[in-house]
């Protein structure tokens, strides 16, 4: 891959940049506006070999766009190199953990909650959000759900609490409370997976809860591009229903 491909994919995932013909060659075009002079410019076979990659997808106007995969792509070559992997999949920040002996240390890992921003993000062919309010409030509720069952008993919770009921004591009540709203947010996502069928429930789990990609998804299921977004809008559709009933 040559510095020019290199920088015209970060251009256009940097900004709402698209790439298009400029005379013999192709040219990208911050913003769109193609009366200004293409900042990068490529070879036709160089935009061949992009599209026929993945990294890029042609729009209704013969332009061409990022695509998912080029995305991706972009994230790895600016990523750290233990960080590649995770990277294209949602951004990486530091986090305080608490390890089994109770020592806090810092770890980097993928944002929490970047799943939903992402879902939120997802567009049709006429640009246009791809899951309605009910399915991302679905996602919503599955992922909040999710959280609060893997949250578990950590140092720093507040045991200190008075009893609350005549010869209980505040720490054993604390924990049990604690203990059973995790319970309880177990069993709700175990029974809105298990109202799924098996393939929308892998989807479902996968992207919402395990934070995969769509396109890694494809790949493991051998699945063509861009099934795995229609299989997981009907999966939450399917729990959308489930959550006005």
């Amino acid at each position: 891959m040559t510095a020019a491909v290199d920088e015209a994919l970060a251009r256009l995932a940097s900004s709402a940049a698209v790439l298009a013909p400029a005379g013999e060659n192709y040219g990208v075009y911050p913003g769109g506006d193609r009366r200004r002079r293409p900042i990068v410019r490529l070879a036709p076979v160089e935009v061949r070999d992009l599209e026929a990659c993945g990294a890029i997808e042609q729009r209704g106007d013969g332009a061409y766009v990022l695509s998912e995969a080029g995305k991706a792509r972009v994230a790895r070559s600016l990523a750290r190199e233990d960080e590649a992997y995770l990277i294209q999949h949602a951004p990486i920040e530091p986090r305080t953990v608490i390890d089994r002996d109770g020592d806090e240390r810092k770890v980097r890992g993928v944002r929490r909650g970047d799943v939903l921003r992402r879902l939120a993000a997802l567009r049709d062919a006429q640009d246009l959000p791809w899951l309605s309010e009910a399915e991302l409030e679905a996602a919503r509720r599955l992922r909040a759900d999710w959280d609060a069952s893997q949250a578990g008993l950590v140092r720093g919770s507040d045991w200190s609490a008075p009893p609350m009921g005549a010869g209980a004591r505040g720490v054993s009540n604390a924990q049990e409370r604690a203990m059973a709203a995790r319970c309880d947010a177990r069993r709700r996502v175990g029974e809105a997976l298990d109202a799924l069928a098996a393939p929308l429930r892998r989807v479902v789990e996968r992207v919402c809860l395990h934070e995969d990609g769509l396109e890694a998804l494809e790949r493991a299921e051998g699945w063509p591009a861009r099934s795995g977004k229609l299989v997981l809008k009907i999966g939450l559709a399917q729990m959308a229903r489930g959550l006005g009933e």
